[in-house]
């Protein structure tokens, strides 16, 4: 009997889905090879009138906390204790992280400070950002920090493509303002960010002056990056805020060529008023810094960034009691970003929450971990990227791509053409060593195969009814025949692009 196509979609109700050399290399080597000598094939639970599965918190936390787990992590969970992997991860300077370290040290562009930078050719910037991005987080053991540098990064949006000059910039904004402050304080996030060229290009502030100010840039700082669009702030503050960052601009030659400065006869020296507070005349930078302080302060910035926390980690639609804590804790803790991250995660909402959508870029990662995928990042696969509707950086509007589901499902589709491409060998840069994961798991037969597999990306063995609906696809052909092994391929894409695994 073979599967049909109803009976296929019929598996979980997945309708929509139907309709480097060096440091580098070594690095990507030794994640291949960081799997476990043995893995479990877990075994169905026992029948119970189809009572609904528990949450899996240790699951649940590696792929909202993280991208999700390879091969060994789950287990790994389980025996320190939720708790306790959160803890390590809230350090991730305390975590060996071997493989993503001899990746970092193998980017050559990364090395450079800002006046060689901005002298290097844009496209080579691309390759080692988004390149990068990509292999650390399928490499890191610090996954929660990884999760906190795409946030980030999300809030301070910066558009890949908004002029020729911008990867350069942006890769310096990723290296000195998001992935220092990932896991610090929202005020330094946030002044950092104030001062990063990249931002100040992207949101027009260097042609913001004296006598014709420019306010993208001061909108955005109050609309997205600290008070939200609800806060109660009017067009004269954002004109008046516009005034205060008139002449904050970048250098544009000598040594310090690509830095932030303040260019004194493009900046408006005259009084302003920002908020109900008056900003006296004469005073240049420090009244920039007098407005930060006064955003990241404001009641209104700790319930903006404590609902986007929320929404991003919990629901769609973010609990209203979790996310008045979550703004308390930044309030009490000065922006603490680990004390809201552990609130979050330790609470009663977090265990309870509703499913969430895995956004394309997480999909892509969790897919590639599951399956402890060695890949080589080129613009083949930055393009799958682009077919799954989330290509790193390159999200035109300053909002950040967005974190609901609703965003997402209407493009099932390529992700899972992307699952049979990695499973079926179409993808010559993303190498899936099924053979090994099948001897690590000691794997005898197809049903053990296909219950190895479900462990890897559901967590869990299967179903009865759902394991039968693959046997009956794959049929009674042993491991190694050759229709055999081409069929488990097909059904491991499933499972890949299956509500189990996409939705967390």
């Amino acid at each position: 009997m073979t599967l049909s196509r109803r009976n296929f979609l019929k598996l979980g109700g997945l309708t929509a889905v139907a309709a480097a050399s060096g440091c580098g290399v070594i690095g990507r080597e030794a994640a291949e090879r960081d799997i476990p000598d043995a893995l479990s094939i877990p075994t169905p639970p026992p029948s119970d009138g189809r009572q609904p599965a528990a949450i899996n918190l240790p699951l649940r936390l590696l792929n909202r906390a993280g991208y999700g787990p390879r091969p060994g992590d789950l287990e790994q969970v389980q025996a320190m204790g939720a708790a306790d992997w959160l803890e390590a991860q809230l350090h991730p300077d305390q975590i060996e992280d071997t493989a993503a370290d001899l990746i970092q040290r193998n980017l050559t562009l990364y090395q450079m400070d800002m006046s060689q930078l901005v002298t290097q050719e844009p496209e080579d910037a691309s390759r080692e950002l988004i390149g990068s991005a990509i292999a650390r987080g399928l490499t890191s053991k610090r996954q929660l920090y990884q999760v906190m540098v795409e946030f980030w990064s999300d809030h301070f949006n910066i558009y890949l493509r908004k002029n020729k000059l911008m990867p350069l910039l942006k890769l310096a904004d990723d290296r000195d303002v998001i992935r220092p402050r990932a896991l610090g304080k929202f005020r330094d996030l946030l002044w950092a960010s104030a001062h990063s060229p990249a931002m100040l290009v992207y949101l027009d502030n260097i042609r913001n002056e004296k006598g014709r100010p420019n306010e993208n840039y001061a909108r955005e700082l109050m609309e997205l990056h600290t008070l939200g669009v609800h806060a109660g702030y009017t067009q004269t503050d954002v004109q008046e805020l516009a005034r205060i960052l008139t002449g904050w601009g970048v250098r544009r030659r000598g040594i310090r060529s690509g830095e932030a400065f303040l260019n004194e006869e493009a900046h408006d020296w005259e009084a302003k008023s920002l908020l109900g507070q008056t900003f006296p005349a004469g005073r240049g930078r420090p009244e920039i810094e007098e407005a930060l302080e006064m955003l990241v302060t404001h009641p209104a910035t700790a319930q903006f960034i404590a609902a986007k926390l929320v929404r991003r980690f919990v629901a769609d639609d973010p609990p209203a009691a979790l996310t008045e804590q979550v703004a308390q804790t930044f309030r009490d803790t000065d922006g603490d970003i680990k004390a809201m991250l552990r609130l979050i995660f330790l609470s009663e909402e977090f265990v309870t929450a509703p499913m969430k959508l895995k956004r394309p870029y997480t999909f892509f990662i969790s897919t590639l971990r599951a399956l402890n995928v060695n890949v080589r990042p080129d613009r083949e696969l930055f393009r799958w990227l682009e077919r799954l509707g989330q290509p790193t950086f390159f999200w035109p509007a300053p909002d950040g791509y967005p974190d609901v589901s609703a965003a997402w499902a209407g493009n099932l589709l390529p992700r899972w053409n992307f699952a049979l491409a990695l499973l079926h060998s179409d993808l010559p840069q993303a190498n899936a060593p099924l053979e090994q994961l099948v001897q690590a798991g000691n794997a005898q037969s197809p049903a053990e195969v296909l219950n190895l597999f479900a462990g890897l990306t559901w967590g869990r063995a299967l179903d009865d009814d759902v394991h039968q609906l693959f046997m009956d696809y794959v049929g009674s052909g042993q491991l190694s025949d050759h229709d055999t092994q081409l069929r488990l391929k097909d059904t491991v894409a499933f499972m890949l692009a299956s509500p189990a695994f996409q939705w967390t």
